[in-house]
């Protein structure tokens, strides 16, 4: 699939190269008598099933001398408990045995598992000891404040039940003086207001003080009948948070809206497990003022997330679920890991810092593929300045990364060089590429002018085909693009690469990779890297050797290696605040692309964009270009995210309309049509400038019209529309304008037609002539 391509071949994806395999499989289906067919059949028959043991069985059964005896027992037979054996194995491989062994009878259990009945060798106290370390034993304030993170807050009292070892033996007055310093700070507040007494007054760090009041203020509300968080309308929802202090007393408190409740509980399921330890579902739901069916939907979409696991960690009757973390390190996991979801956080804040200018962002990122990409990463940044980026000296595109097209400035070409092998050169390249000279850009029909064509010399035609697709694979030319007066479409320049430009050291553009997109896996480096896999681990441990670049290790559901700059390693050690800024991003985005296994379950099939919050894909939205206006086909946006994503909408329509596509037709959201939306979600639409029309909302253009008398008065007599050549009848028409060509042309110009032109001409000897205006 690489050699091929460096000679002229076709090339083949490995998309196609799965098509054929999959088309070749069907015809072997249907085939009679197939050899990979008859070959399967007998690995099933005679391998995996004794059909001739299976066979003298049955006779057996018939002629009397076995029979089948069905016993009810605690411990299956031999035979059905080699079965559950061999489907343990699978379940244990599949990282999921919780789910489908928790309805296991105990014993069954242990004699599955041996002595081994829970997934780790730990006791309860060394369990218990475990969790307790992860918090210190305050000495100061900020030990009191890296205690405080752990399992929520303090009470009025300075008390909390998960801090009373923590806090034995320290006097009451020494605490209050380490919470007052915390305060004065702003680092610990108090929240107020939310309606549950065992909130309200407790000390918590300002952003489990958002979690915690979000969390009390959807509990005094009736979210019991709630499935989906996301689906609950928190409009007008609110509570207090203080803002200053005298003492330990507030005397300002400051108003501010509930979060996003799904965000919350999330939160605090994580902050639980990974404060207190392995929970059970059913303490879960005793812990959480919330439906059942809420919590279990946000328990699963972390299990599907890898953030959670479930197994058996102090007792083998019900499952238990644990941080997946917590589980490698209690289970005798060597490596030091660190939270993937922090790693995701990480790089969505690289990925979408604001630069000044396009040349800053261009210098930060490998590659740029759509407009749509610099919204979010360019200060001011309208897709009206698309065409001029396109169109400047120092922009060019072209085959940047194997075959994905893009663009970049040209100090960037170096690096992209130095991830690509020593080019390969035919006799044909070698004469192509005498014709690009490196201080002039030239059209493709340039280039080729020189090269005889016509019916005898096809194949020297095809032969230069091929070399200019190699030398574009290679990147040993890019391409310009300049505006032409009197042309429609913008010119397109060959700039010369090869030669012009010195290729950067392979590890030095590892590094600058590394830094600009880390962290990131090995594999991942693969789409940025031409050359052998090989050659990129040796590379990899020569940067990591010699301290270039650091290693961190994450569960993604096993342990993955990313590979990140020295001063990132310590970021992804600490629990930062994370970005919930909701963005519509689409499919090719650097970020997007980077997670896109994990995406694709929110988005289906289709180009859908998808909807981010933060790191969480939470909708998509399917809508294309069509002539001049937007057919918005498809809209699945989360109730509790629909203010925000209409401010993040709206940002992206005005960019199209910069571009002369400022009709949108909105068809449905969430699948429901427009005529049966919900009133929060039509004023949000409404407030982005969409009315309803029928079937359909529309945005832009005339969508409320007016009756035609008033079309035609308007125009008529507001804009003189043939008010100058109108006359009582034809005869006073052609008098007063200079040409008539026709009988249609006096329609408009006359109150009262009588006659037709034709008549008319012998009547009043009209000139005919050929040149009329």
């Amino acid at each position: 699939m690489i050699i091929p391509k460096r000679v002229g071949s076709e090339e083949i994806s490995p998309q196609q190269f799965q098509q054929k395999a999959e088309a070749l499989l069907t015809r072997h289906r249907t085939m009679e008598g197939s050899l990979l067919m008859r070959e399967a059949k007998n690995e099933v028959l005679f391998g995996d099933i004794d059909v001739f043991g299976l066979n003298q069985f049955l006779e057996s059964c018939i002629e009397g001398d076995a029979r089948i005896v069905h016993t009810k027992v605690t411990i299956p037979s031999r035979l059905g408990m080699s079965l559950y054996m061999s489907a343990f194995e699978d379940l244990m491989s599949m990282k999921t045995r919780a789910f489908l062994v928790k309805d296991i009878d105990p014993e069954v259990l242990r004699r599955l598992m041996g002595t081994r009945s829970l997934a780790t060798e730990m006791t309860s106290e060394q369990l218990h000891k475990y969790y307790s370390d992860k918090a210190p034993i305050p000495t100061s304030p900020e030990s009191l404040f890296e205690l405080m993170q752990h399992g929520g807050g303090l009470d009025r009292k300075f008390n909390n039940p998960l801090y009373r070892e923590k806090l034995d033996g320290i006097e009451l007055e020494v605490i209050r003086s380490w919470v007052e310093e915390l305060c004065q700070s702003g680092k610990i507040t108090k929240i107020n207001g939310t309606g549950e007494a065992e909130i309200d007054g407790k000390w918590f760090n300002p952003f489990m003080a958002e979690i915690h009041g979000t969390l009390a203020c959807l509990a005094t509300s009736d979210s019991s009948s709630i499935v989906d968080l996301r689906d609950y309308d928190t409009k007008g929802m609110s509570f207090e948070i203080a803002t200053e202090f005298d003492g330990t007393t507030p005397t300002k408190w400051k108003t501010i809206r509930v979060g996003d409740p799904h965000e919350a509980l999330r939160v605090k399921i994580l902050e639980l497990l990974g404060s207190e330890g392995p929970k059970t579902t059913e303490i879960l739901h005793q812990r959480l003022p919330f439906s059942e069916k809420s919590v279990d939907r946000i328990v699963h979409e972390l299990e599907t997330r890898n953030v959670i696991s479930v197994g058996f960690f102090t007792q083998t009757d019900d499952a238990e679920l644990i941080l997946k973390v917590d589980e490698h390190r209690i289970t005798g996991g060597e490596e030091e890991i660190v939270e993937y979801r922090w790693i995701q956080n990480l790089v969505l804040d690289k990925s979408f810092k604001k630069y000044a200018d396009v040349f800053e962002a261009f210098n930060e990122h490998v590659l740029v593929q759509k407009q749509q990409e610099l919204l979010y990463r360019i200060e001011d940044f309208r897709f009206k300045d698309w065409k001029d980026l396109q169109l400047d000296s120092d922009v060019v595109s072209g085959r940047l990364l194997h075959n994905r097209m893009g663009y970049t400035t040209k100090n960037n070409i170096p690096m992209l060089l130095g991830l690509k092998p020593e080019p390969w050169i035919g006799a044909m390249e070698e004469e192509v590429l005498s014709k690009l000279h490196t201080d002039e850009n030239i059209t493709r029909q340039e280039l080729v002018q020189d090269f005889p064509k016509g019916e005898e010399h096809r194949q020297l035609e095809r032969d230069v085909k091929n070399a200019i697709s190699n030398l574009d694979r290679q990147m040993l030319f890019v391409k310009q693009f300049e505006e032409v007066i009197g042309r429609r479409r913008r010119l397109s320049l060959f700039h010369k690469v090869h030669g012009v430009y010195e290729p950067m050291d392979f590890e030095d553009a590892i590094e600058e990779v590394v830094r600009r997109m880390g962290p990131v896996k090995a594999s991942t480096l693969r789409f940025y890297v031409s050359r052998n896999y090989e050659d990129l681990l040796v590379a990899l441990h020569n940067l990591e050797t010699s301290g270039r670049i650091s290693k961190v290790t994450a569960l993604v559901p096993d342990t993955e290696d990313f590979y990140c700059t020295p001063a990132e390693v310590e970021m992804l050690r600490v629990p930062r605040r994370e970005d919930r800024t909701i963005r519509i991003l689409t499919q090719s985005d650097p970020y997007v692309s980077r997670f896109i296994w994990e995406v694709r379950s929110a988005l289906d099939r289709g180009w859908y964009l998808p909807v981010f919050k933060g790191v969480d894909p939470v909708g998509k939205v399917l809508m294309f270009r069509v002539n001049d206006y937007l057919e918005i086909k498809d809209m699945h946006v989360p109730t509790a995210y629909f203010e925000e994503f209409c401010d993040a909408f709206l940002v992206l329509l005005e960019n199209h309309a910069d571009q002369l596509v400022d009709v949108a037709v909105l068809t449905n959201v969430n699948s429901e049509p427009i005529s049966e939306l919900s009133t929060p979600m039509r004023v949000g639409l409404e407030r982005i400038g969409f009315k309803q029309v029928g079937e359909r909302m529309i945005r832009g253009g005339v969508v409320d019209p007016q009756p035609r008398e008033i079309a035609e008065r308007a125009l008529f007599h507001q804009h003189h529309l043939h008010q100058e050549t109108r006359h009582e009848n034809e005869t006073l028409a052609l008098r007063k304008i200079k040409e008539i060509r026709d009988d249609f042309a006096l329609r408009g110009r006359c109150e009262v037609f009588r006659t037709n032109l034709k008549s008319m001409a012998s009547a009043n000897r009209l000139h005919k002539g050929v040149n009329m205006r």
